[in-house]
């Protein structure tokens, strides 16, 4: 007589156990995607911060600038080092709005677009790149146009 035992075969536990290992790797897949987005996003966000703060540094360079030597035509703020990740950014003032006829447009030369109207005289547009960089490799970078006045 034989008698038949309950339970899983070999080849049923081998079954479960390759089923179970390649839910864990796709869940391991995953958080390591999560954690991936979470950190670039933090990236993008400080360097977001540091782009604003570039402005304004590069506004205060004009300000301060003295026009009678011709007028700024780049600025480079300083590096900032965090965590091992550098933030730069490379200012090109690309134009001057400045009143015809005003020494200030006189000074500036190639760089001045000639208005009309003074509620506009000052203003310069400018072009932003900021990147970050982390371990060598640009992870993040933005490029922004914009118009302001100093």
């Amino acid at each position: 007589m034989i008698l038949f035992k309950k339970g899983f075969g070999l080849w049923q536990a081998i079954m479960i156990i390759l089923i179970i290992s390649g839910l864990m790797i796709v869940v391991l897949k995953y958080s390591r995607i999560a954690a991936e987005h979470t950190s670039d996003t933090y990236i993008r966000e400080q360097l977001e911060l540091y782009l604003n703060s570039t402005v304004e540094m590069a506004l205060l360079a004009i300000s301060e600038h003295n026009r009678s030597i011709g007028c700024l035509s780049s600025y480079t703020p300083p590096n900032v080092n965090v965590r091992s990740i550098r933030y730069s950014a490379n200012v090109d003032i690309t134009r001057y709005y400045l009143l015809t006829g005003s020494q200030d447009a006189l000074d500036c030369g190639v760089l001045t677009y000639p208005i009309q109207t003074e509620e506009t005289h000052g203003m310069v547009r400018l072009e932003i790149e900021a990147n970050a960089t982390v371990d060598g490799n640009v992870s993040s970078r933005i490029l922004r146009r914009t118009l302001q006045r100093p």
